[in-house]
């Protein structure tokens, strides 16, 4: 008990460090600077027992060429209320391989 008190100890001067890294980087940092060998699940428990939680920002990044559109579900229960052609649109991917080489078959659809 007395070695994992003193793993958290250590593993929460390293958070307070660098708040936005988490337990995967902690443990390398550690076996980096300090030489401790630990693997990554008693790092992460000893986290999780400490509440030690990750503080960096998430962000989903896109390549600048590829299109990016999210659409509402605009339609949900009034499919009896549409009136014109291409008001909804709905769509269907599938992937599969054929002698080595991936295709991709999209279809759409006007509801």
């Amino acid at each position: 008990m007395i070695k994992r008190q003193t793993d958290i100890k250590l593993i929460t001067e390293i958070h307070n460090k660098h708040k936005a890294h988490g337990y995967r980087w902690i443990n390398a940092y550690a076996r980096q600077k300090y030489g401790i060998v630990w693997s990554d699940l008693p790092v992460h428990l000893c986290c999780k027992y400490a509440n030690i939680k990750y503080q960096g920002k998430h962000y989903q990044w896109n390549k600048p060429e590829e299109e990016n559109e999210k659409f509402s579900n605009l339609v949900w229960n009034g499919w009896k209320y549409l009136s014109r052609p291409f008001e909804v649109l709905v769509s269907d991917m599938t992937v599969f391989k054929v002698k080595g080489v991936y295709y991709e078959r999209t279809m759409y659809f006007d509801a």
